[in-house]
């Protein structure tokens, strides 16, 4: 068994089907362990893998820790192996905390968004010291399945979890924001909403070539709508509104893992 998933929720659930979509996985490599054996084997049912017991686990090539965090205490002395490879997307437990509770310093940590159920992910990794070639080769080929990867400090966890992993709530508040502007305008609700969705997807679509500042430039021509529309975001403050978002998102996540990253 190549990987042995410990938790497949939403992300955990996403990347393992991304990774077969893609090819990385096959079915047959790939095994769902859960201490409860009825929720086990629902949830290998329900991915088309293999449910694993405790043996299995253990036997696996690689552990994808995808619990909750406060669950990992009671989950860590289960599936600990010493020298084993583990690849976690737990939110705000450090690789050194990981490595300390299952007996081996071969750990990745990952940090993969919302973007991964359609295959758009920002993820972060970063590995302890252990880790081989192979295991990173690994993980970073499980996470492109699903999106984009970018190798960073875990130090620097935090700060992606407040632009990246939180982003797409402030991408869903200014898509709200936009459709209710829509229906102030005279919009019915539901075509107020598709405009929205249909502007951020362009958006998205232009930013690659043209990056932000090009793209505004582009759009706000000289005396033209879009530049009045601007100027009333920037009277409302909308730039630092975001800017502090990030940062207080930043600030939450930090507090959470405890500060003690590495």
């Amino acid at each position: 068994m190549k990987l042995a998933i410990v938790g497949a929720g939403k992300m955990g659930g996403a990347v393992l089907t991304g990774a077969l979509r893609a090819g990385v996985l096959d079915a047959a490599d790939v095994g769902i362990y859960h201490p409860d054996v009825e929720r086990r084997e629902a949830l290998a049912a329900a991915h088309g893998v293999a449910a694993l017991d405790d043996d299995g686990v253990h036997r696996a090539e690689r552990v994808l820790l995808g619990v909750k965090p406060q669950a990992f205490e009671r989950v860590a002395p289960l599936v600990a192996r010493r020298g084993g490879c583990y690849v976690s997307i737990m939110a705000g437990v450090p690789a050194d905390a990981i490595a300390r509770r299952v007996g081996s310093r071969r750990v990745i940590r990952a940090m993969p968004n919302l973007g991964a159920r359609a295959r758009v992910s920002s993820t972060a990794l970063a590995s302890l010291s252990d880790a081989t070639e192979a295991d990173v080769a690994f993980a970073q080929a499980l996470f492109e399945a699903v999106g984009r990867v970018h190798p960073i400090p875990e130090a620097r966890f935090d700060a992606f979890t407040g632009l990246a992993g939180s982003g797409p709530a402030y991408a869903a508040l200014v898509a709200e924001a936009l459709a209710d502007g829509g229906v102030r305008a005279g919009f019915r609700r539901d075509q107020a909403q598709e405009l929205a969705r249909e502007v951020l997807r362009a958006a998205a679509a232009l930013l690659e070539e043209d990056g932000p500042a090009g793209l505004k430039d582009e759009v706000a021509s000289a005396g033209g709508t879009a530049i009045a529309g601007v100027r009333e975001l920037e009277r409302h403050g909308t730039r630092f509104a975001l800017m502090e978002a990030v940062e207080a998102a930043a600030a939450r996540a930090r507090a959470l893992s405890g500060g003690d990253e590495t």
